[in-house]
């Protein structure tokens, strides 16, 4: 648990968070050929419903702040209500690892086009 604690979440820069109806949801575009029929179906976007707190934490992934700096920021709007809170955020996020709707980067850490996320301390 303790080494995802420092990493920095980024979120997808194709998706979109957007609160719909009163409820938010999580945009994520059908791009890929494979995805022709449901783009028949369902429009250009796949829709991922969220709660405030998921949606929340999809907020906070902005490539600033650590997987520590979230819980804490969770902490402070949420209160108990988000308990066990490390464990439930880090699931939260290899979940959304797995879709490929964020990745983590480690601080200072290069990325594709030659620039660096730097931190201020």
């Amino acid at each position: 648990m303790e080494e995802y604690l420092n990493l920095i979440p980024v979120r997808n820069e194709k998706i979109e968070l957007r609160k719909i109806d009163g409820k938010y949801y999580l945009l994520v575009p059908m791009d890929s050929m494979l995805d022709f029929l449901a783009r028949k179906l369902h429009g250009d976007y796949r829709r991922i419903e969220l709660d405030e707190v998921g949606a929340y934490i999809l907020e906070l992934c902005d490539g600033r702040r650590t997987v520590r700096e979230i819980g804490k920021a969770l902490k402070a709007r949420f209160g108990d209500e988000v308990e066990p809170l490390y464990e439930r955020l880090v699931v939260f996020l290899l979940n959304l690892h797995k879709r490929y709707l964020i990745t983590f980067i480690k601080p200072n850490e290069e990325i594709a086009n030659g620039d660096y996320y730097e931190r201020s301390p």
